[in-house]
């Protein structure tokens, strides 16, 4: 246990594996010196709620197209599947630059 506090719920900050971590929340914690370090900070947790969104969008337009006999509404799935497909690989190429850093 840490002495420092989680700054969501104020419960005790535990170490868990090289990692601050809130166990009410079930979060990690990071630690910032200046404002500028929160959007650095933030980046991979963002990045990977993106990615958690799009491969769900993925999955529920997917079972549309497989449901799907109509020609314009294939390629309107189609596309849209294409550009989801697109936003995370630009996502997963993102995070590993921050990680890079």
């Amino acid at each position: 246990m840490l002495s420092e506090v989680c700054p969501v719920c104020s419960s005790p900050l535990f170490e868990i594996g090289g990692e601050m971590r809130c166990l009410r929340c079930d979060k990690p914690v990071v630690r910032v010196r200046e404002e500028s370090e929160v959007y650095v900070a933030s980046t991979p947790l963002v990045l990977t709620q993106l990615e958690n969104a799009i491969v769900a969008k993925l999955d529920a337009l997917t079972a549309l197209l497989q449901q799907t006999t109509e020609p314009e509404e294939i390629k309107q799935l189609s596309e849209t599947l294409s550009s989801l497909v697109k936003l995370f690989h630009e996502s997963r190429k993102l995070g590993e630059t921050f990680r890079k850093q």
